[in-house]
């Protein structure tokens, strides 16, 4: 009678459920089920071989993740190691720089309202409902960053969420108001701890404030107490991004030595800073009407090359300054070094 009972109930019988991810194969048709159903969308951006998305699989199954995320949103999972997944970022405007990375998008427009990288012991019900939470909210959600930071807003949740956002979004001002807002509610003695050292991971964009000269000043330190090669992941990354956002030609002279020297402190010698600078240093001294010190980085970059250069080399220093200046001594230099390259 018991068994009988129990078997008319269970049909009646509410079964605990975590998220209800999407099974599709794409970003546009996770897009056209969201819009579908009037609701943001939810994308975690993972990789299978990644222990630290992995280890969010036990809080996607949670109940109260579930009950939260499948309320407000169409969820989806995007595995960035298939390539045209890669571009379907790209036109979503996300910059990848770790996974997973959650993002939330308004389906129509493609707005991205919340985002989020997640790092270390970040797989809990707590962060992930959090972030739910806030992109769920429009109060929380990204629009009002710039007016909660203009307004003086000093909460450190905030300003890391915007930092971070503005990082996946490539918007390198908004990244370093944000950060610079964030450092200066730090204490010195919070510099090395291990959740600045994560947030220096996943947020920072600039080499130029006063926690990353900290981290230059103190690498044997860093080293100490964190996994070197992650501390070399940290300042390569900062390096790049500094000379590859769209504010490195604004950098200036100061601002260029200041970065070198920076480079310097890790053990990078001379030649190599020359081979990672050189462009944005000579671009920014062609844009000064400055040719000459241009052309001189330019010799100083072939000075460092381990041999002699080759037609593609020579072709695109040809190109290069053609397409920088209308200096009549920097283009006859060019002519006669790098354009007539095997002319002769």
């Amino acid at each position: 009678m018991k068994y009988i009972l129990l078997t008319l109930l269970l049909p009646f019988l509410s079964v605990a459920q975590g998220i209800d991810f999407l099974q599709v194969n794409s970003l546009q048709e996770a897009r056209a089920a969201a819009i579908k159903q009037n609701k943001l969308l939810f994308m975690e951006i993972y990789a299978p071989d990644c222990h630290i998305c992995n280890s969010f699989k036990g809080v996607f199954t949670q109940a109260a993740v579930g009950a939260l995320y499948n309320k407000n949103f169409v969820n989806y999972q995007l595995d960035i190691r298939n390539p045209a997944n890669e571009m379907a970022l790209k036109q979503a405007g996300v910059i990848l720089n770790a996974t997973p990375t959650f993002v939330f998008f308004e389906p129509k427009s493609m707005k991205i309202v919340q985002a989020r990288i997640f790092g270390e012991k970040d797989n809990t019900v707590t962060m992930v409902n959090g972030i739910g939470s806030k992109a769920a909210n429009p109060a929380e959600q990204a629009s009002q960053f710039p007016k909660r930071l203009a307004a003086g807003e000093k909460n450190p949740g905030m300003l890391i969420n915007y930092a971070q956002f503005a990082r996946i979004t490539g918007d390198t001002l908004a990244n370093i108001k944000a950060m610079n807002a964030y450092i200066a509610l730090l204490k010195p003695t919070q510099y090395s701890s291990q959740t600045t050292f994560n947030l220096m991971q996943v947020a920072l964009m600039s080499h130029d404030n006063r926690l990353f000269d900290y981290f230059i000043r103190n690498l044997n330190y860093y080293n100490s107490i964190f996994d070197p090669s992650v501390v070399r992941m940290v300042y390569e990354n900062i390096f790049q991004i500094t000379l590859t956002s769209s504010r490195a030609a604004q950098l200036g002279e100061a601002g260029m030595m200041k970065l070198k020297s920076q480079m310097a402190k890790t053990g990078l010698d001379r030649s190599s800073i020359v081979r990672r600078t050189w462009m944005v240093e000579s671009d920014m001294l062609f844009k000064q009407r400055n040719a000459t010190q241009a052309m001189k980085v330019i010799d100083e970059l072939i000075n460092s090359m381990p041999g002699a250069l080759g037609p593609k080399e020579n072709q695109f220093l040809c190109d290069y300054v053609k397409g920088k200046t209308k200096d009549a001594s920097a283009l006859k230099k060019a002519k006669s070094n790098w354009c007539l390259y095997g002319t002769k």
